[in-house]
Formats: structure tokens, C-alpha cells, sequence
């Protein structure tokens, strides 16, 4: 209100200057001109201060309906595939165009994830419905939706059960059930646990759930082989018609290397593979205080990692630990440090990890070492950092589901404080505040003067990372992999020219991305000669005699140049084994690098083809939705157009608009202008 009076007194003093002693025109003449001009004024000024307007707008929302189709393999594996293939897609489409007359219809596709593409393709190797659910839920949040279509067989295989969780979900969900509905007599293999990585010589642990249907009064056999051999066999007497058992075995890893897992049960068959090391890696962490950080990153670690933790917090009453501290790091692999900063912790050639935090002191910091500097920022505060993936960022593979979900991560605390790298290193993760992608690094290397690895973390807190994983999908497959990953890097020797950089398992499902690193005489990384690899598939023997290893189906290829590194998607390989030997020349020398890497068959739709109806009912009772099978998909659209909670809705909402956006306010005021011109020009002098 103030803002139209002031506005208002300008116009009126303007309008008094140029027309209240005038005696050009007559008083009515001249009312009329000053009550233009005073209202030109007050518009024009009205607009530089640019207020808003406030409007309520009514606003009608349709409803909306959610189709959420399931894509996973196991629709199209049943005796009715055919019909899966072709008929059905064109049957959902016809369902799809009689709902569309009255409502928003909205389609999905899910398996282990969420797609947004309404393709059914069915090439999903997991079904993850409670996964689908909260997508759904969280991407509708406040929406005027209807229904909740699911078009599945109920079969889950990754992620919680989503009846577990489903009776306060705020939306009705109506079920169809696809695939075969017959409960024929069929074993199968539900979950297999284990390390993949394990040490030589020494017996693992193997934990094999295996279900039976219909098999009352029969036996089931479990075998368990190893690059070929039987080495566990156990009968075991079925007891009921839904019999499910897990098993525990003690397997006897053997020598180093690679080795082939198959479980037989019946006529399923799974595969998985270890890696067998005859190497045990020695980690100590120096922290300034406990730290739940600290036992989030060992539980990354697998078996062949020795993981000790010791407090320093550099008062002088510790010397005595820092001298034994000292002494033990001859024995190590690589430290972690911590909040804590000592200089002579650096002198050591060891490869490092330094995790900065609230507790850091930052003096010790930029003492103890030449890579970074880090200054106090303006205010004593911590703030909450996330972190953003780099996509330049090139020494090792992060999976891609990984490197889009890191953003949502919960944030690390970190004084406010500046960042200066001093020495050339490599960003996995940059700073981002307020939602805003900052310069400054969340996670770094650098080598030292000496070639010594060293990563930077810059924050505490990551291990509520591993929380939020579990949370969102029961796993810390995202957490483990970046900081086993990161120890894996930087354990890799300092001397080594030519370093190859890949994970040690992919699924014969995902792109298999490796890159490389190729350091001069004096350890600098170059890029200038290309970079070959011969990738060859390891087979084994099937038969009862030792394992023999053979060599086949070889894949050459040549490196693509990054900034600093080399790069290779080979796309998707076959189940198998495989070994590589890469090589380049460089200035007259020879360099090599040979490993071993695994393609495992995901295989696990084809476990289990019964469709759960129990489960699909389950979900419709308990969100007041209904049940239908795939032949009564008509019924359901009748439901649906029946079904009175599904209805428009009316919104009050309150809206701002900027005066200087409106094109009607321009026009006025060119009329008043043009008025007030034509009035001056005719009946006076202007």
C-alpha cells in the first residue's frame, strides 16, 4: 500500500510542475490533462519498483492413473510368451486409449528399476516392485492420483517385499496378474551369498537358499561345483508343497586365482565366481577420536583386508603413540588418517587416505604435506556438503546407476574454509552447496614429489552414505564400491607404468568400461602411443578330472585417449572367465600389463516362473484396490470409470506475478500517453 502512495505523490508533484499555474488551457482541460499525467507518473513509477501482484486462480486438476507395467524377463519365459510378445503390448495400448477419454493416464515400465519409456522390451534381469512404488509415490507427491495400475507376476527378486510395507501407501492399487498362474512341481534357486573375494588355501563360506514347490515327500539334491568338480553334495527331504531350506557350506578356496562357482539344484543352476588371493593387505587408520566413519569403511573392505585402528590427537603428552604409531607403519599398506595430522605420519612412503573434518587442524594440515592448502573460510561455521560426480574423472570405473544417485547422498560436514590444490590431481567428487556445483573437490588424488597415492576427503560423515543405501535399496553396494574402489587405486604399486583399471566382476547384462594409465621414466602420465588389449575368455573342463584351463573367443582392441588417460567401453561380454594383456611402446620401451576379470549371468528370472497371486491380491486388499487376471483386463476399466474416488478436483492456488508482465498495463499506459498528446496538440501548444 505504501509503495502506491509514494508512486501516487510523484505523479501528482510531476503533474503540478507542468499543469497547476498553466493557463494555456481551461480548467476542465486542464483537470483533465493533470489526471492523466498524475496517473501516467504514478504507473511508470509503480513499474521501476516492480511490485508483485497477488492472484488466487482456481485451478480444476483431472485425475491422474498410473500404469506400471512390469518389464522383467520372466513375463516373456512362460508357455504364453508368444502371447506376451505380440498381443499384449497392443491390448494395454487399446486399455490405455479408453482411459485416456476421462483421465491423465500415465505409463511405466519397471524391473530393477524405474523406467520412464512405456516399452515393454521385458530384457529386465530383477523385478524390484517396492522400488517402483516409491518412485511412484514420491514422484506424485500432492498430485490428484486416481489409481495405481500394476501389471506384474509378483515375482520379486531384489529389493524389500513390497507387501511389507504397503498398507499406508496413498494411493489404491489395482493388480493384474501376467504370466503362468498353474503351480507346477519346480525347484529353484532363491539367493546364493558369498565373498567374492577370498583368501588361498583357506575354506569360505557358501549360503544357498533353495526352494521347492509341490515336491512333499521327495528329496532335492544340492551340488556344489568348483571350475567344474563336485566338491559338496546334500540331499535333503522335502517336507511340504512351499519347502524352502538354506544350506551353509564350507568350500575349500584352493590356490589364487579365479575360480567358477556353479550350484545345481534339480535342473536350475546358478553361477557366481571368487577371486582367490594369496595377498592379505594391512590398513591402519589414525583417527583424532572414535568416528562411526571409521567402521563404515572397513565394513567395505572384504576378507583380505587387515584393518587396524589407533587414536592420535597430536597433544604433547603423546608422543610415546606417536613413536609406536611410527614404528607399526613399517608393517603396513596403507593409513588412514583420520582428523588426524602429524608430520612425521607423512614422511612415510606409504599410500594415504586423509579424511578432514570439524576436528582437523588445519596449520598441522598444510604443514604436514605440500598437495593441498587449506585456509579458514570468513565465518567459524561448519557447512553441509554433497557431493557431485565429475565426469572427467578417469582412474577408475564408478557404475553408472552409482554416479547419478551420489548427488542425493546425504552431505559431509566440513568447516567453511578454501581449498588450493598445488599439485596436478584427479576430482571424483566436487563440493556442492546449496545446490550449487562448487570448484572446490569433495574427494581427490594426488601423488606426492616421492609418486606416493594419496586421496583426500574433505568432510566427515560418509557413513551416512552407507545408511541412505540401505534405506533406498537394502544394500551398500553403492557405498562399497567407491571406497573399496578408492583402497584398491590406491594400493595399486606407485612404480608401476602401465596400470589397467577395471572392476572385478560385471554382469553379462551391463557395458564393461576399463581404463588405463601409462607414467613415463619419470612417472609423469602420458597418453601419446596407443594403448592395445587382447581380451581372451577362460574355459574349464566339465568333466570329473582336474580342472584344465584353456583359451578362447579373443577380443583385440585400442584404447581411446582422455585427458591424461586411456578409455574402452567393450560393450557386454558372455558368461566367463576372462584374462587381458595390454601393452603399448613408448621412447623404445616395452609396457605390459596382464589381469583377470569375471562376466557373470544374472540368470535369476529364470529361477522362478509361477506367478505370486497371493502377493498381487495381498497388494490390492490392503490399499482398498482390486484384483483382476489378465483376462479380465476389460473388467478393470470398467472398475476404474466406476470407481467414485477417482475425480477432478479443484486447487486454490495463489499466484505472483510481476506488474511489468503485464502486456495490458503497457497499453493503458501508451493510451493515456497518446490521449494526453492529442488533447495538448489540439486545444494548445505542446
Amino acid at each position: 500500500m505504501w509503495l502506491i502512495i509514494i508512486a501516487l505523490a510523484i505523479g501528482l508533484i510531476y503533474a503540478s510542475l507542468l499543469y497547476l499555474f498553466s493557463k494555456k488551457y481551461s480548467k476542465g482541460l486542464t483537470a483533465l490533462l493533470f489526471a492523466l499525467r498524475t496517473i501516467v507518473v504514478a504507473t511508470v513509477v509503480m513499474l521501476f519498483i516492480n511490485p508483485y501482484i497477488k492472484q488466487r486462480i482456481n485451478k480444476i486438476e483431472q485425475p491422474i492413473i498410473v500404469f506400471a507395467q512390469d518389464n522383467s524377463e520372466s513375463i516373456v519365459l512362460t508357455k504364453d510368451s508368444v502371447f506376451y510378445k505380440e498381443k499384449y503390448p497392443k491390448l494395454i495400448d487399446s486399455v490405455v486409449n479408453v482411459l485416456e477419454k476421462d483421465y491423465d493416464v500415465e505409463t511405466y515400465c519397471f524391473d530393477e528399476g524405474f523406467l520412464t519409456a512405456f516399452e515393454m522390451t521385458n530384457t529386465g534381469q530383477y523385478t524390484n516392485i517396492s522400488k517402483a512404488f516409491n518412485t511412484i509415490q514420491r514422484q506424485y507427491y500432492k498430485k490428484n492420483v486416481g489409481a495405481v495400475v500394476l501389471l506384474s507376476d509378483g515375482i520379486v527378486n531384489q529389493g524389500v517385499n513390497p507387501e511389507l510395507n504397503i498398507e499406508k501407501y496413498p494411493f489404491p492399487i489395482y493388480t493384474v496378474t501376467l504370466g503362468d498362474t498353474v503351480s507346477y512341481p519346480r525347484m529353484s534357486i532363491s539367493d546364493v551369498k558369498y565373498n567374492k573375494t577370498v583368501q588361498a588355501n583357506m575354506f569360505f563360506p557358501l549360503r544357498v537358499t533353495a526352494n521347492a514347490l509341490n515336491y512333499k515327500g521327495k528329496e532335492i539334491n544340492v551340488i556344489v561345483k568348483m571350475d567344474g568338480v563336485e566338491v559338496e553334495n546334500i540331499n535333503v527331504h522335502v517336507t511340504s508343497n512351499r519347502f524352502s531350506k538354506t544350506f551353509d557350506f564350507n568350500i575349500d578356496s584352493g590356490e589364487e586365482g579365479t575360480k567358477q562357482i556353479d550350484i545345481v539344484v534339480g535342473d536350475k543352476t546358478r553361477r557366481v565366481f571368487i577371486n582367490v588371493t594369496d595377498k592379505k593387505y594391512r590398513i591402519l587408520c589414525i583417527a583424532k577420536a572414535p568416528h562411526p566413519d571409521i567402521a563404515a569403511i572397513k565394513s567395505a573392505l572384504d576378507d583380505h583386508f587387515e584393518f587396524e585402528t589407533c587414536y592420535f590427537n597430536g597433544n604433547n603428552n603423546d608422543n610415546d603413540v606417536e613413536t609406536r604409531l611410527i614404528a607399526s607403519l613399517r608393517d603396513q599398506d596403507l593409513v588412514i588418517l583420520h582428523q588426524s595430522i602429524s608430520e612425521t605420519f607423512q614422511e612415510t612412503s606409504l599410500p594415504k587416505m586423509m579424511i578432514i573434518g570439524p576436528g582437523t587442524d588445519f596449520d598441522a594440515f598444510n604443514q604436514s604435506q605440500k598437495m593441498v592448502t587449506i585456509k579458514h573460510g570468513a565465518t567459524n561455521t561448519n557447512l553441509d556438503v554433497r557431493g557431485r560426480f565429475n565426469n572427467g574423472f578417469g582412474l577408475f570405473t564408478i557404475n553408472s546407476d552409482i554416479k547419478n544417485e551420489i548427488q542425493s547422498y546425504p552431505p559431509l560436514s566440513l568447516p567453511h574454509s578454501e581449498i588450493t590444490f598445488n599439485t596436478q590431481h584427479n576430482e571424483l567428487l566436487r563440493m556442492e552447496i546449496m545446490d550449487l556445483e562448487t570448484p572446490y573437490p569433495l574427494m581427490a588424488f594426488a601423488n606426492d614429489n616421492d609418486g606416493n597415492k594419496n586421496a583426500f576427503i574433505f568432510g566427515t560423515g560418509c557413513w551416512r552414505w552407507k545408511l541412505y543405501e540401505y534405506y533406498h535399496h537394502k544394500n551398500h553396494d553403492g557405498f562399497n564400491e567407491i571406497f573399496s574402489k578408492t583402497i584398491k587405486y590406491l594400493l595399486t604399486e606407485k612404480d608401476k607404468e602401465l596400470t589397467v583399471n577395471h572392476k572385478d566382476n560385471y554382469l553379462n547384462t551391463e557395458q564393461i568400461n576399463i581404463s588405463a594409465e601409462l607414467r613415463n621414466p619419470s612417472m609423469e602420465l602420458v597418453n601419446e602411443p596407443d594403448l592395445y588389449i587382447t581380451i581372451s575368455q577362460k574355459t574349464t573342463s566339465r568333466d570329473v578330472r582336474p580342472h584344465v584351463s584353456t583359451t578362447a573367443s579373443s577380443y583385440d582392441y585400442v584404447f581411446s585417449k582422455g585427458e591424461n588417460n586411456y578409455n574402452l567401453n567393450i560393450g557386454m561380454l558372455p558368461e566367463g572367465i576372462y584374462k587381458y594383456h595390454a601393452h603399448t611402446s613408448l621412447g623404445g620401451i616395452e609396457y605390459n600389463a596382464d589381469g583377470t576379470f569375471t562376466v557373470e549371468s544374472v540368470g535369476i528370472e529364470a529361477q522362478d516362473l509361477t506367478a505370486d497371486i497371493e502377493r498381487m491380491r495381498s497388494l490390492a486388499s490392503q490399499t482398498s484396490g482390486k484384483h483382476y487376471y489378465i483376462t479380465e483386463i476389460q473388467q478393470l476399466t470398467k472398475d476404474l470409470q466406476k470407481d467414485e474416488r477417482i475425480t477432478s478436483i479443484s486447487r486454490q492456488e495463489t499466484r505472483y506475478d510481476d506488474l511489468i508482465n503485464l502486456k495490458w498495463l503497457f497499453f493503458s499506459i501508451l493510451a493515456l500517453i497518446t490521449t494526453e498528446w492529442l488533447l495538448r496538440k489540439i486545444f494548445g501548444i505542446y
